[in-house]
């Protein structure tokens, strides 16, 4: 179904492009706004957003706390109705309605690239303080379960359990949990241009210069929750990585806080608009059977960093080749964490003890097939499917699976739903050995 969408969000918007390049129009705003409707119009089909949702596509204006937001929206993936601002066609809608905000440029150059990261970077500054507000309600207890998962699977540690416990971690892993929270809640910005940077090293370097030219001038208000979570022009895209849907994070356990994608622009924006509609309405996606995964080239590293009593972003750019970006395969689809026997036998004491398993006794299981703890606990935490608490290794989800292939190779998910797509391509029985932990 998602392959589906794709392919008809794709062709709708080059036809309409291709309607556009044959009109004449001298008058720049008046083009600008045509691409801006087709941007509105693509989204807003039957085939991408579920119906029974009360969503639409609009344009118009934010309202946060009843103050309507001076900047123009292009278009606003919105719940509800708004208030028609005037006589116009557009519409004024609290923040807590917007899922999505989208910036639409017909041709994304350097000058508009900076013009759209300024315009979104405001508004998102804007809901940061609109969300701490909210706590002088007392009884405001914010969702932190989708960021909970992603900082555990970043760092390998627990989370906390309720928003207030924030205070309890040190202050890196405070911004970082913050930045989380943020990027789950607050609607995901989305640069849209139809025309612009033609290969994926050019668009990636003038992020970087945009961002090195910011930092020299202020160096204020360049965190992670600034940065849009898409820029996309020619089939190429900039993503943040923040686990709605992907989430970048290397074997250190550094956080690529933005990728770059190439060839399926189409496809990344639905799944970033999909996995928004999922959290806002807390619901499951009928993603159907696709397994393609993404291949992502990091391009920039957001670490958490204290330094001299102050807490910041130390970014971290990942410079690369136009030649290195064309060598990645771009047909890997997902499958399960392959396990050799030592792994295995930690998942089977976990299975009798809770779900927890504690650092002795995977020491005890490391010396039977003669390696160190550390070196089963590298393997472990490697496949970012388990984190520790205190003395102890649990997985990250409650719900995990074991599942053997026809060769005997034991596999290790917490992604169910992939793993069915997975056997049924493999013809495999759905014989899971499942563990369960009751939070």
């Amino acid at each position: 179904m998602l392959e589906k969408a794709s392919e008809l969000l794709e062709k709708f918007i080059e036809i309409e492009r291709q309607e556009l390049s044959k009109i004449d129009m001298p008058h720049m705003p008046t083009l600008g706004s045509a691409y801006e409707e087709i941007t509105k119009q693509g989204i807003d089909q039957e085939f991408i957003i579920p119906k029974g949702l009360n969503l639409k596509v609009v344009s118009g204006f934010i309202s946060i706390n009843g103050e309507m937001l001076p900047q123009q929206i292009d278009g606003m993936l919105v719940c509800g109705d708004g208030a028609q601002y005037g006589r116009t066609t557009q519409y004024i809608y609290p923040i807590d309605q917007i899922l999505c905000i989208f910036e639409v440029k017909k041709t994304l150059n350097k000058s508009d690239y900076i013009d759209a990261f300024d315009h979104l970077r405001v508004i998102r500054h804007k809901y940061s303080k609109y969300f701490e507000s909210k706590f002088q309600d007392p009884d405001f207890e914010p969702d932190i379960s989708i960021a909970s998962k992603h900082f555990s699977q970043i760092t390998g540690r627990e989370s906390p359990r309720y928003y207030s416990d924030i205070h309890s971690l040190s202050k890196p892993d405070g911004i970082l949990f913050y930045a989380l929270v943020q990027e789950s809640l607050a609607p995901s910005s989305i640069i849209h241009g139809y025309g612009g940077y033609v290969t994926e090293s050019g668009m990636r370097n003038a992020f970087l210069d945009i961002i090195t030219e910011k930092s020299e001038v202020s160096g204020h208000g360049l965190g992670v929750p600034s940065l849009p979570a898409l820029v996309t022009t020619n089939k190429i895209s900039i993503v943040k990585a923040n686990g709605i849907p992907f989430l970048g994070v290397n074997k250190n356990r550094h956080w690529a806080a933005l990728v770059s994608m190439r060839d399926n622009a189409a496809r990344i924006m639905l799944e970033i608009i999909w996995s928004k509609i999922s959290l806002y309405f807390k619901l499951g996606i009928p993603w159907g059977d696709d397994s393609q995964i993404e291949n992502m080239a990091p391009l920039l590293y957001a670490i958490p960093l204290e330094k001299g009593g102050k807490v910041g972003w130390l970014y971290k750019s990942v410079e690369m080749k136009e030649s290195e970006l064309q060598k990645r395969d771009f047909s890997q689809e997902w499958e399960p964490e392959k396990i050799d026997e030592d792994m295995q036998s930690v998942f089977n004491r976990m299975l009798f003890s809770g779900g927890y398993i504690h650092l002795d006794d995977i020491a005890k299981i490391a010396e039977n097939y003669n390696e160190t703890k550390n070196e089963l606990l590298d393997k472990l935490m490697g496949i970012f499917l388990f984190k520790q608490v205190g003395d102890y290794i649990r997985p990250i989800c409650s719900t995990m699976a074991m599942v053997s292939d026809e060769k005997g190779t034991k596999y290790l998910t917490s992604n169910l739903d992939s793993l069915d797509v997975w056997c049924d391509k493999r013809g495999l029985r759905k014989n899971y050995i499942n563990l369960v932990i009751a939070e």
